[in-house]
């Protein structure tokens, strides 16, 4: 096969590669369910690096990004929730939806505790700071008690 024949087979199947790539991440940014998913993921992940700053008695700065992580995901998650997303690969109870003003309200008080944590984890003091990741854990368990299928 000549070298500019191979060079153009190349081409063709980078951006066949590239544009199905694209595409899937565009699909996945107008999907409310694989958002709120990644930001719920990202969650726990920083709910584990918080977990493990505690249990290790610091350091307290560790925590901080991490908990302004865990609010700005619940204040973005919101919105992802929309009518009809309870539909397909989700543990989203349609509760949610019934009674959206008190989920909005724990969706809050988790957003809340969140950012008290952050703030208790820059003032650097670990047994204020654990008993807020008590507090966010609380918090977080009402809304995924309520509102989240097993």
């Amino acid at each position: 096969m000549r070298i500019w024949l191979k060079r153009a087979v190349l081409a063709v199947a980078a951006i066949t590669v590239v544009g199905g790539l694209g595409m899937g991440l565009s699909q996945a940014q107008n999907d409310p369910i694989s958002q709120r998913k990644a930001l719920m993921k990202s969650n726990g992940d920083a709910m584990k690096a918080i977990k493990a700053a505690v249990d290790a008695n610091g350091p307290a700065t560790a925590v901080a990004p991490e908990a302004a992580k865990v609010a700005s995901n619940l204040k973005a998650a919101a919105v992802h929730f929309v009518p009809g997303s309870d539909k397909g690969d989700t543990k989203a109870s349609p509760d949610i939806w019934a009674n959206l003003g008190d989920f909005q309200k724990l969706d809050n008080d988790s957003a809340a505790a969140a950012a008290k944590l952050e703030a208790s984890a820059k003032g650097g003091d670990m047994k204020v700071v654990a008993a807020d990741f008590g507090d966010l854990g609380k918090s977080c368990g009402a809304c995924h008690n309520k509102y989240r299928l097993k």
